[in-house]
């Protein structure tokens, strides 16, 4: 399917130019301290856990609004970072003084474009989940070779910014974007889903209030035979993308259960669809590759492993009989507790190195802005590689020493950093090589986590409890992050900044083996009274 894959081309044509940039552009255009670049930094971490849930709840329950509204969100939020290009020069025709006040009329101004981009465009990666699997129906499992498009687009258009603004300057990033903004708007507004997808949930959804309460046996026997059809259609079309498996209970079966029993509720099937899609897809890549005796194919393997923005979607559902919260007997026990604020903590140290990783490379190391733009097709093949090899890794090796070997990586990258001298070619050479380590380090931390999770929670628990993780790591994790990494970066500078990164991240691996030895201690005591 092509228009799926320009979707997400488009897409991350946006989030690979100027907003990739966007620090550089707070350090270079706007002059703008560290401090108040990371707390601009923070803003789209910390409002993406409610813009997300809230804009996938409207295109759930309303999905015929489901392309235009993207459209809109796309429009609003270009249009505040387009705004940011002109601030400089309006700026500068004002003569604001910013030493005046410490909340300048600049820093204002900056907040308050980044605060509508964070609202109105952050959310659009999820809304893109959500709708490419409504487009792609009943072969949902091809949803990871639709998404590798976004990771190719995302890798290039980093690569030809930097090339572009390293000859030309930083405000070429915006043309970039403001490509990538129109390109997806027109995208967006030409979205369509397949009748049974789209229309047939918005016209329930309308009539739901003329229908009678009672529905008649023969109404609930004809659409208990229309589901049966549509789990046989599934079944045939996926049939030759892999060998035929025997099919196990998954959260799709348990969530679809729910409804039947309830009556088959096509309204609530609806609501449910981005949700329950989406532990869908990861439930059955799961299963297939459990059955395979070599690598999955890449779209497979990314379809097994859910994006942080598609998890929080999970809090649109909070309240629903399909969709319970973790129990809080669970999440006070010390190895979900531990792990939990290990995720937090590890948040916290990786968001202090690459938020403000082309500040340090541009200001500290003096690399230039086309050589910078190398770190993001590195990143983008270690995060897919990682994200490629999970499985087997975790067949391989056990949770504790995929998450140990995750921070180790971090931390051994974060002293390579600090050992790095600017105007020599071997630092430039090892700078963009330790990116590598950053992304490989990033996909397997939050690939492990999502699996270990899922261990901690019943099927009916588990989309929620993927939202609180990824609430956590890449929420409150990355916005706290931001904030500290600003402080310490403008007080003390680089060098102080990844040492503190390096302790924090060593400070989330005692907490998380800590975690570890606690269980371990208590199953040994409670085998031994066992045992007297």
């Amino acid at each position: 399917m092509l228009f799926p894959k320009l979707l997400y081309v488009c897409l991350y044509t946006i989030f690979g130019s100027a907003i990739a940039y966007i620090a550089l552009f707070y350090d270079s255009a706007l002059g703008l301290p560290s401090d108040q670049i990371g707390v601009l930094l923070a803003i789209a971490p910390f409002v993406q856990s409610i813009a997300c849930p809230l804009w996938t709840l409207i295109v759930d329950r309303r999905p015929n609004l489901h392309g235009p509204l993207m459209s809109v969100l796309a429009l609003v939020g270009g249009a505040s970072i387009m705004s940011l290009m002109f601030l400089p020069s309006w700026l500068s025709s004002n003569q604001e003084d910013s030493s005046d006040s410490g909340l300048s009329l600049k820093f204002v101004a900056t907040a308050s474009f980044a605060l509508l981009f964070a609202f109105f465009g952050q959310p659009l990666q999820v809304l893109v989940d959500s709708a490419v699997l409504k487009i792609l129906g009943d072969q949902k499992i091809l949803y990871g070779n639709q998404r590798l498009w976004g990771s190719v687009s995302n890798g290039i258009n980093i690569l030809l910014v930097g090339l572009w603004i390293g000859a030309a300057g930083i405000d070429k990033a915006f043309y970039i974007f403001a490509f990538g903004i129109i390109a997806f708007a027109l995208l967006a507004i030409f979205t369509r889903f397949p009748t049974e997808e789209g229309g047939q949930w918005e016209n329930n959804n309308e009539a739901d209030e003329q229908r009678s309460l009672l529905r008649k046996p023969i109404s609930i026997h004809q659409q208990y035979q229309q589901y049966q059809q549509q789990q046989l259609s599934m079944h045939n079309s996926l049939s030759e993308y892999v060998d035929p498996l025997p099919r196990r209970d998954s959260m799709a079966s348990y969530a679809n259960t729910e409804i039947l029993e309830d009556g088959i509720d096509d309204r609530r099937l609806g609501l449910l669809r981005t949700a329950t899609s989406m532990l869908d897809v990861q439930t059955e890549a799961s299963q297939r590759i459990a059955n395979m005796d070599h690598l999955p194919p890449i779209g497979l393997a990314l379809s097994n492993i859910p994006t942080v923005e598609s998890t929080l979607a999970a809090f649109a559902d909070l309240g629903r009989p399909e969709s319970k919260p973790p129990q809080k007997s669970t999440l006070t026990t010390p190895r979900v507790w531990s792990f939990l604020l290990t995720m937090l903590l590890l948040g916290i140290s990786y968001a202090m190195v690459s938020q403000f990783l082309f500040l340090f490379l541009c200001n500290d190391l003096k690399i230039d802005s086309s050589l910078i733009g190398w770190t993001g097709p590195i990143g983008g093949i270690a995060e897919v590689t990682t994200f490629w090899v999970s499985n087997k890794l975790l067949e391989e090796f056990t949770v504790s020493s995929l998450i140990s070997l995750a921070h180790i990586g971090l931390i051994v990258r974060n002293l390579v950093y600090s050992t790095l001298s600017p105007g020599n070619s071997l630092s430039t050479v090892l700078a963009l090589g330790m990116h590598f380590a950053s992304g490989s380090g990033y996909a397997l931390a939050w690939s492990t986590a999502v699996s270990e999770v899922d261990t901690f929670f019943p099927p009916d628990q588990r989309a929620i409890a993927q939202g609180i993780l990824a609430a956590l790591f890449n929420g409150l994790g990355f916005g706290l992050g931001c904030i500290l990494g600003g402080m310490v970066y403008g007080r003390w500078g680089a060098v102080a900044l990844i040492h503190t990164a390096s302790c924090v991240a060593a400070l989330s691996l005692l907490v998380f083996l800590g975690g570890r030895n606690s269980r371990s201690t208590s199953v040994s005591n409670s085998s031994n009274n066992t045992r007297h």
